[in-house]
């Protein structure tokens, strides 16, 4: 996507010294979905676009779905019917996109015996989208489909599911975007969502223009990348193209710096 877009109010000179965009301006990313087993459920948290993008939007953002959710699942040993539950820290379309398939009559929850769970004020916010953030949902082909039915699980707040996931409302990029922590035998693995994209985004000022609440983003930032040193968590980016997960620490300043990183398989 567009690096000034990504970076917000970031001079260039000054985004450019973490991430090289190309000839358009545009930075890579990655789309990162997370599987989680546990001790009774199989847990998937985000589902990327789904293929729901025209040919106008993937030849902008040079959008490569390759090889896609469902068989990187099938890869992991994993059918549609085997998820549980499916988390979703927002809406948006590369991040829910991927929550419904097309059956060849209409579009259908794309794991049938699944609970998908949304924060309330996310999913009141995506049906009541105005002009400035609609073309951010996919109502017809993702909302509407998992409304009808009956698989989604509304929770309002911070939430323990058991099994050592929490999810934790951290708000800025939306009004209701979450956090997905999870923890075992003393190990804690935070998945940021939106709130950090990439690891390029550890700085707290590094703000996207999409987040529809920078203030916020902010504050969250500072305070869960502050919890994350403390507590060693392993911090697990959506769109980072180069670390799965990692390690932080404190940097110069403000700043904070990949001390553990691991890295995407070629």
């Amino acid at each position: 996507m567009d690096g000034g877009a990504m970076f917000g109010v970031i001079p260039k000179p000054l985004w450019t010294r973490r991430v090289t965009p190309d000839e358009r301006n545009r930075i890579e990313l990655g789309m990162r979905c997370l599987l989680v087993e546990t001790a009774n459920e199989t847990i998937l948290i985000e589902t990327g676009f789904g293929g729901k993008v025209n040919e106008k939007l993937r030849e902008i953002y040079d959008l490569n779905e390759e090889p896609g959710l469902l068989t990187s699942l099938e890869r992991a040993g994993k059918r549609p019917e085997d998820i549980d539950r499916v988390i979703l820290t927002h809406l948006h379309q590369d991040h829910a996109g991927g929550a419904t398939l097309y059956n060849g009559r209409s579009h259908v929850p794309a794991f049938p015996n699944a609970r998908y769970v949304v924060q309330s004020g996310e999913w009141r916010d995506a049906w009541e989208a105005d002009a400035q953030t609609i073309s951010a949902y996919r109502l017809e082909e993702v909302l509407d489909p998992l409304e009808r039915s009956g698989q989604v699980d509304l929770v309002d707040g911070d939430r323990d599911l058991g099994n050592g996931i929490h999810l934790i409302v951290t708000p800025g990029h939306t009004r209701a975007h979450q956090s997905v922590l999870i923890e075992d035998g003393g190990e804690g693995m935070f998945y940021v969502g939106d709130l950090v994209p990439t690891s390029s985004h550890l700085k707290p000022i590094y703000v996207m223009a999409y987040d529809l609440y920078p203030r916020e983003t902010f504050f969250n930032k500072e305070r869960f990348l502050e919890r994350a040193v403390e507590e060693g968590w392993w911090v697990v980016w959506p769109h980072d193209p180069t670390y799965v997960w990692g390690k932080i620490g404190r940097g110069e300043g403000s700043d904070y710096v990949v001390t553990n990183g691991i890295e995407s398989p070629p």
